[in-house]
């Protein structure tokens, strides 16, 4: 019998449950991009008529429902100049992320933010500063021109070694630093539950959306100590990645639902069954 160990850390993230709880009551509504990075859910909300939608035509009937990720300022602007109700799902997490940079800009900071300059968090991190300076690894850093005085702040979703790691290559190019490490406590739990587990089992399943920045994290991590894969359903594992293995873990990124889970222990445990 294998031995299927599920991280402590795993699932919906409480700022994805409110978002989701918040949508649960609203009707029809049009959502602004993936309320959460998983499309299985997404399907599921689709189906209760919550419509995704990818920009603000004016034609919306719905509520326009902004995600946990939050959005660009301009979109906020946008609804609202068209008369639209807006339900502003954003994380509050999140949220401190805009109050740490607007109160780093205050002090005259030039503000520095680390994470994917593509994903929608970031985009709307941006669209709240002056001149931010986005940045996502060591060769984006190296090409960036800095201030003297700079303040950073992070992505949420966003590795903590590897901002650690920037934020002091950032140090000795600067007069004037200041550093909010805005990571949210939940990516901090996986990332250190997902480095924890992997030590220990033979082959590690990280289970969320192919296009989920802080699933796709912990799949890097997990890679660094053990044979791992990253699914989004029971329907993409293969019974050869757990031949000759005892010790299995699973860990799941913040927007995967509980059913999910069960269902990837379920399809590995039928992989034993003659």
């Amino acid at each position: 019998m294998k031995n299927i160990i599920v991280a402590e850390a795993q699932g919906f993230c409480w700022g994805v449950r409110r978002a989701l709880d918040i949508v649960a009551d609203h009707g029809p509504v049009s959502i602004l991009g993936d309320l959460i990075h998983n499309k299985q859910v997404v399907a599921q909300l689709e189906a209760q008529g919550k419509r995704v939608i990818h920009e603000i035509s004016g034609e919306e009937q719905n509520p326009i429902v902004i995600t946990a990720h939050g959005t660009e300022v301009k979109n906020f602007e946008r609804a609202y100049s068209l008369g639209k109700e807006v339900v502003d799902t954003t994380c509050p997490l999140v949220s401190k992320i805009y109050e740490a940079g607007l109160e780093f800009e205050a002090l005259g900071c030039q503000v520095l933010i680390i994470g994917d300059r593509h994903h929608v968090e970031v985009k709307g991190i941006a669209s709240r500063m002056e001149a931010p300076i986005v940045v996502n690894d060591e060769t984006e850093l190296a090409q960036a021109t800095l201030p003297e005085k700079l303040g950073v702040i992070s992505q949420s979703t966003f590795s903590p070694k590897k901002f650690d790691k920037l934020v002091e290559l950032i140090r000795p190019r600067v007069k004037e630093l200041l550093v909010a490490n805005t990571i949210c406590a939940p990516t901090k739990k996986r990332q250190i539950a997902a480095e924890e587990l992997a030590k220990k089992v033979e082959v590690m399943i990280v289970v969320g959306g192919f296009h989920s920045s802080n699933t796709k994290k912990l799949h890097a991590m997990a890679q660094q100590y053990v044979e791992s894969y990253h699914i989004e359903v029971c329907d993409h594992l293969k019974k050869e990645w757990f031949e000759g293995k005892q010790e299995i873990g699973i860990i799941a990124g913040a927007s995967t639902a509980d059913w999910i889970i069960e269902e990837v222990c379920r399809r590995i445990r039928e992989f034993e069954t003659p």
